[in-house]
């Protein structure tokens, strides 16, 4: 008879498959976070739109066919609007941002299977320094990352471009399962080995760094799709919120990422 010591442990596994049908089983979360990232779009466009009523005076200054060329005079002409635009794209970064922290320990529980609200509360108040310590450890090592990239994109030029995506998503990846780490496997919480035991981990597991990779590389052009969407020059019929729900698909892609790092042992 095999005793306990001889048995076979199951070793997480890299399933991007079932990663994504986590995400499909939490439509709640899904529909959640898609309306939280509107809401916050609209607060932080009132400003915009405010100080563009302001400086127009109630006139009209364009026709609808030249709809991006005259918001480019709007901002060079005036230079009140263009702070606004600048405070508040540095404004959702900076929400964006530490949203990701707050709500990390939460969105790892649901993925993990809890449904329970409370106990998604719970992990919240018990994980969040750990959270804000993980991802300070990310930045510095983001900042590496960032600095390779940019040296081989400078070294190599175009063709750089998937050594370049690979890097960048790395040290997300890599916070990823730092995160996942401590709030499903109780790893310690703001010990530095914890986010080197993650570097190594995702490291090791070429699919998820090359999944993750291609997740994020959609996740961007999504983006980008959805920006042109909005500028063109011409009246689009409900580009607004068809570029809504481009936000939505572009949430979904993200929490796909997040969910490669929730253990799988099946």
């Amino acid at each position: 008879m095999m005793s306990t010591m001889d048995a076979p442990t199951s070793k997480p596994r890299t399933r991007p498959a079932r990663a994504l049908l986590r995400v499909i089983r939490a439509p709640g979360l899904v529909v959640a976070l898609w309306l939280l990232q509107i809401l916050l779009a609209k607060l932080l466009a009132a400003p915009i739109r405010g100080a563009a009523k302001l400086a127009m005076s109630g006139k009209t200054w364009f026709d609808d066919g030249h709809r991006l060329r005259a918001v480019v005079e709007l901002l060079i002409d005036e230079p009140a609007i263009m702070a606004t635009v600048t405070t508040a794209l540095s404004t959702s970064a900076i929400l964006a941002g530490l949203f990701s922290v707050v709500a990390a320990p939460a969105i790892l529980t649901r993925l993990g299977g809890e449904r329970s609200l409370s106990a998604m509360l719970a992990a919240v108040g018990a994980r969040l320094s750990a959270m804000l310590v993980q991802t300070g450890y990310g930045l510095v090592f983001r900042a590496l990352c960032t600095g390779l990239a940019a040296i081989l994109a400078t070294l190599i030029g175009g063709g750089a471009v998937p050594l370049v995506l690979l890097i960048a998503s790395f040290p997300i990846l890599v916070l990823d399962r730092a995160r996942a780490a401590v709030v499903l496997e109780g790893e310690r919480p703001h010990h530095p080995k914890t986010f080197l035991r993650a570097v190594v981990h995702v490291g090791k597991r070429p699919l998820w760094w090359l999944s993750g990779t291609m997740i994020e590389a959609l996740k961007l052009g999504v983006g980008v799709g959805a920006l042109l969407l909005v500028m063109q020059p011409t009246v689009i019929t409900g580009s607004i919120w068809m570029a809504r729900c481009i936000g939505l698909i572009a949430v979904t892609l993200g929490l796909w990422r997040v969910s490669l790092a929730v253990p799988d042992r099946a």
